[in-house]
This record gives structure tokens, C-alpha cells and sequence, in this order.
């Protein structure tokens, strides 16, 4: 492997923990129906209750404390489960492997000379480097990386620590176990295979171009999310035919697919265990989300 190549694998090591959740969260708004994130799944021959909970990446540790019965309802609970498992080995290495493109591209490849260095020049502004230091990782990770970093500027937001990984962590000092609705390499498909190269850095070089949009969008999503104003967050993340929005068939792939490939499994989890499962908030609404896909198979999900 050459000294790009090393060295992007480098920085993919450090940020990925931190960013990959991240990554999901920013490019998968879907809709919603009440303003309500923690429900509780009862009925349909259950012995035990379980509970859904719709996760937020950019909200810091704090605020779940601010959330009635979430804790409560955490305690009650045998199982966690995720979107994945996020303390594995095997998906970080997986992650890095991915996160580089195909050894005969390279950002040059995909960008105009003048894409090239607008966006060259606002990642040594703001990431301390530039595209030739990461020329051949993934548009996807690179704007992310990009996105995070202003939006951490611009609020002062730290992500030490994150709910998602938050849950997991303390169901194994609690020696809670753990479970995932979707293996790594399916996480990696959703991640880095939703679209093209060159539709990725076409995305990566409008967000630039469009950077304070970007971050109002980020600020307001933070908000609606707080206020549980999620029917808001419908109509915020719907898109308006911007090229930075994604397809109906990039929509599909990112919320409905997985929405009823995670259906399959979530039926047999609470039924053996009473489970916590620490989602997306965002998969959460609409007729094809787990609230409705849960009715539908006969439970019944309410407020705690």
C-alpha cells in the first residue's frame, strides 16, 4: 500500500468511532408522526415489555437525563440492541478497509480542476489538511469528517461520547447483552455503496459550496429533535431537489429496506428477551417506519 493510502487509513482510525454513527445520522432523515422518543412495545403475546428509543448523534450525553422513564426503562430491560454492534474489532477493520476507495481512484478522478481546489482549500481551512493527504478515502467520510468538524466549531459540541454507543457500553458493565439489527458488512453497503463516486463527490463539493446551509440544517435538526418536533424534521429533511438530497431509490436504501429487514429480526428479539432497542430516531415514523411496521404486526406501541 502507498504512503496516501497509509495515511488515510490513519485518519480513518481516529475518526471513525467518532464519526461513522455520524455519517448514518446526516444522510438518513426520514418521516415521523408524534413527538414522542421513547416507546414502549407491549401485546401481541408478549410475556415482557420492550422499549424503542430514537438516538440523535449530535446531542450531547447530558440531555438523556432530560428524557421521563428513559432510564427506567433501560434498567427493566435484559437486551440492548442496535442498529450493530458497535465494540468489534472486526467491523473497525472492516470500516477502514472500506472507507478507501478502489486503488485506481482517486479524488482527482472525480472532481473538476476547480472542484478540486474549492474543496482542496476549505478542508485545509478547516481540517488543518488537504485533498492530497486523503485523495483516496471515501467523498462520504471526507465530508463528514468536514460536517463535523464545522459543526463542532460552530456550537462547541464534543463527541466524546455518544448515546448510541452510550447504551451499549453501559449494557456491558452491566453484563446486559447486546445485539445488532444488521451485520457490518450490511452497514458498510448502506454506508459507502448508497450512490456512486461520482454522485458522493458531487455531494461532497455542493455541501461546500452550500457550507452554511449545511450547518443551519444541522443547528435546526439538533432543535427539532430536542423539542420533539419530529413531524418538523419530515418536512426539513424531505429535500427540495437539491443535489445534496438523496433519491427516492437512495431513500428506499437508506430507511424503508432497512426498516423492514430490521423487522424481521425485532419480532423473535423481544419475544425470547425484553429489549432496549437504541435506534435512529428517524427510523422511527412514517408508514413504513418501526412504529407502524410494529402495529401492523400486532403490538402495541404507546408512550411509557
Amino acid at each position: 500500500m502507498n504512503y496516501l493510502a497509509t495515511f488515510a487509513e490513519n485518519i480513518i482510525f481516529f475518526f471513525m468511532k467518532k464519526t461513522f454513527l455520524l455519517v448514518l445520522f446526516v444522510i438518513s432523515c426520514f418521516s415521523y408522526s408524534q413527538a414522542q422518543l421513547l416507546w414502549k412495545i407491549t401485546g401481541n403475546g408478549l410475556k415482557h415489555p420492550s422499549y424503542l428509543f430514537g438516538t440523535h448523534h449530535l446531542i450531547p450525553i447530558q440531555y438523556l437525563d432530560s428524557i421521563p422513564g428513559l432510564f427506567k426503562a433501560f434498567n427493566e430491560c435484559e437486551t440492548v440492541v442496535g442498529e450493530m454492534v458497535l465494540n468489534n474489532l472486526d467491523a473497525s477493520a472492516k470500516i477502514q478497509q472500506a472507507a478507501i476507495m478502489p486503488k485506481q481512484t482517486k479524488m482527482s478522478d472525480l472532481l473538476t480542476a476547480e472542484e478540486y481546489k474549492l474543496v482542496d482549500n476549505e478542508l485545509k481551512a478547516t481540517l488543518k489538511f488537504g485533498l492530497k493527504e486523503v485523495s483516496v478515502m471515501n467523498p462520504t467520510l471526507i465530508l463528514t469528517l468536514y460536517e463535523m468538524e464545522k459543526y463542532k466549531k460552530l456550537t462547541g459540541f464534543s463527541d466524546d461520547k455518544q448515546s448510541d454507543s452510550y447504551f451499549q457500553l453501559v449494557a456491558e458493565e452491566k453484563d446486559k447483552k447486546v445485539l445488532g439489527l444488521e451485520t457490518i458488512d450490511e452497514q458498510i453497503t448502506i454506508l459507502f455503496g448508497n450512490g456512486s463516486l461520482k454522485r458522493q463527490a458531487s455531494v461532497l463539493v455542493e455541501s461546500i459550496r452550500k457550507k452554511d446551509t449545511m450547518l443551519q440544517e444541522m443547528i435546526q435538526l439538533n432543535r427539532l429533535y430536542k423539542a420533539g418536533k419530529l413531524n418538523d424534521l419530515l418536512l426539513l429533511s424531505k429535500g427540495k431537489g437539491e443535489i445534496t438530497d438523496m433519491t427516492d431509490e437512495e431513500y428506499r436504501k437508506m430507511a424503508d429496506n432497512r426498516n423492514a429487514n430490521w423487522m424481521t429480526k425485532l419480532p423473535k428479539m423481544i419475544k425470547e428477551s425484553s429489549c432496549f432497542i437504541a435506534v435512529g430516531a428517524l427510523h422511527l415514523p412514517g408508514q413504513n417506519g418501526l412504529l407502524k411496521l410494529l402495529e401492523k404486526e400486532g403490538y402495541k406501541v404507546t408512550a411509557p
